[in-house]
């Protein structure tokens, strides 16, 4: 879903997939045991299943998702397998403009890495969302080279986007940032700062808020600590024109209703 800014440009606000990380345990599951609901995911999906969540979030008002791995899991995708999904969603009027993955570590499992960048080619995605390490830059971005893609560096565990800054380092041709504004608000940084310190690397944008400082405990957006009006104030001021993510990764409910109501909400501050 597009949104016109200062009348220049668009913005894609689409629905993060990993909002359904606890929905194969039907929301009996918090982002402690977020591994576990990961792999029920994954050994239980299927296509008429991700048919359901596509349907489910198209009726929420989306035509944009950011596609997480659970939900098109490298290991397990063929070209066929990929040419389904992209029916499925196709069929539901929903466009994918981003692969949300684990790159895991190239230097010492260079065979994962390769099988992410391979999944995404197959699905005819562009850019990858993930968090990567300095050590890890350079082999990343020669995959970039090779795949045609860009890499869109997430911000989890790092304090202050300086830090992200340094992973991207001279590649930023190719390697650009994902400011997590949950994440920030976690660790106790000003989400909306970040953005700003990372204007000219943002790539995507994953909208989240949390509950608290100190622990990563995602809410619906508005109501946490994240400060989300203000980083959408300045996506406005710095003229953002590429995608951003609404995230709610609920394990006790589903949020499909909460995203629906941030995608309306968000439209407002435009």
């Amino acid at each position: 879903m597009e949104y016109q800014l200062k009348g220049v440009l668009t913005m894609i606000i689409g629905f993060q997939t990993a909002n359904y990380f606890a929905r194969a345990t039907n929301y009996q599951s918090s982002m402690e045991t977020w591994g576990e609901a990961e792999r029920k995911v994954i050994e239980t999906f299927s296509l008429a299943e991700f048919d359901r969540i596509c349907g489910d979030i198209q009726g929420a008002g989306f035509q944009d998702i950011e596609l997480w791995m659970g939900h098109s899991f490298p290991k397990f995708m063929t070209p066929y397998f990929a040419e389904e999904l992209q029916k499925i969603w196709k069929s539901h009027g929903l466009n994918v403009y981003s692969y949300s993955c684990s790159l895991g570590d190239p230097v010492r499992y260079p065979r994962w890495t390769r099988l992410c960048f391979e999944t995404a080619k197959m699905l005819g995605i562009e850019l990858i969302t993930s968090g990567i390490t300095k050590e890890s830059a350079p082999v990343i971005y020669s995959l970039c080279n090779e795949y045609g893609m860009k890499v869109a560096v997430e911000n989890h565990p790092e304090k202050h986007p300086d830090q992200i800054k340094a992973v991207i380092g001279d590649y930023g041709d190719l390697l650009g940032a994902t400011v997590d504004t949950g994440w920030y608000g976690t660790q106790g940084f000003p989400a909306a700062e970040a953005i700003w310190q990372l204007k000219d690397y943002l790539l995507n944008v994953h909208l989240k808020d949390v509950s608290e400082t100190g622990e990563h405990n995602p809410v619906a957006l508005g109501t946490g600590i994240a400060g989300i009006a203000d980083c959408v104030q300045v996506l406005k001021e710095i003229g953002y024109d590429q995608t951003v993510s609404i995230e709610q990764e609920a394990g006790q409910h589903n949020p499909t209703d909460d995203c629906a109501k941030a995608l309306v909400w968000v439209k407002s501050l435009l």
